[in-house]
């Protein structure tokens, strides 16, 4: 009998998981995988009950939820090769999408057992770990301002209104972004392991999650036409905000990112608002293992 732990959220993705849980725990458990029921009920949670249950000795950490609540899972394994079982279930997926895993909860649990460990090279972000982005501007701020029973209750339509308020109040402040040393401008910057964002949009077509560099995309204009251009241009997959000029993708290891105007800018790690400028974000030396399809 192999042992793991099930973390969710309850109410991830407009619906309450608990009843669907306990069945995927019964299900499993006929298969020869114990899981211990672990709901999270509060920023932070998920990576707790993993350091609690780690000493004890686990064959996978599965969860079931947004991308959030599967990075806090990650900040809890501290270099274990312990892997983690993405089971889809908040208001945007990116790491099961871009890592070819089932959206659908039937398919994404065969890989409970079926799995096969990737090797995923977070970053991190003043020593927070980050499996997707570390974004510093406006999404940052749309997420530390949107009320999250919305969020719970609409999924991602309850990010518009906030999303559409935060726009037109957007200061374009200016940023120093220093990569390995060269420094950049800009108005708005997103650190990327992955080639998605928001979904199914593309913000950086070459990155890769299990690459020794960093993906900076780099926006350095004050023109709000050109901010919703970058965005609808992110937003049609075709990465035609770097193609016309728009924004610049630079690589590298080491990033600092600061304001050059005094006050703070909110900082997003995969997709939660979390800190501050100043940020230093690199490569880490550790790696996260994630459960995913067998080749072909």
């Amino acid at each position: 009998m192999k042992r793991g732990i099930l973390l969710y959220n309850p109410t991830a993705g407009q619906r309450d998981l608990r009843a669907a849980m306990s069945a995927l725990i019964d299900r499993q458990r006929r298969r020869g995988l114990e899981l211990v029921n672990a709901p999270t009920s509060a920023p932070g949670d998920a990576t707790a009950i993993v350091k609690s249950f780690l000493p004890r000795g686990l064959d996978l950490v599965a969860v079931c939820g947004g991308d959030g609540t599967v990075s806090e899972a990650a900040c809890g394994l501290g270099g274990s090769d312990v892997p983690i079982a993405v089971l889809p279930g908040g208001t945007s997926n990116v790491l099961a999408r871009e890592l070819g895993i089932p959206t659908d909860l039937a398919g994404a649990e065969a890989l409970l057992l079926d799995g096969v460990p990737r090797a995923l090279r977070p970053g991190h972000a003043d020593g927070r770990l980050f499996l997707l982005w570390a974004g510093v501007g406006i999404d940052a701020r749309v997420m530390g301002q949107m009320n999250l029973a919305w969020k719970r209750r609409l999924g991602r339509t309850a990010i518009m209104p906030t999303a559409v308020s935060q726009f037109f109040r957007y200061e374009f402040p200016r940023l120093e972004v220093a990569i390995d040393g060269a420094v950049h401008e800009a108005t708005y910057a997103v650190v990327s392991r992955v080639r998605h964002y928001a979904g199914h949009w593309i913000i950086a077509p070459e990155a890769r999650p299990d690459s020794e560099t960093l993906e900076i995309m780099i926006f350095n204009h004050r023109s709000l036409g050109k901010f919703f251009k970058l965005f609808r241009e992110m937003k049609a997959g075709r990465a035609g905000h770097l193609a016309n000029g728009l924004a610049y993708i630079a690589r590298g290891r080491d990033v600092s990112i600061r304001t050059l105007d005094g006050d703070p800018v909110e900082v997003h790690v995969d997709g939660d608002c979390l800190m501050t400028t100043p940020i230093t974000c690199r490569v880490g030396a550790d790696t996260v293992r994630v459960l995913v399809p067998k080749p072909g």
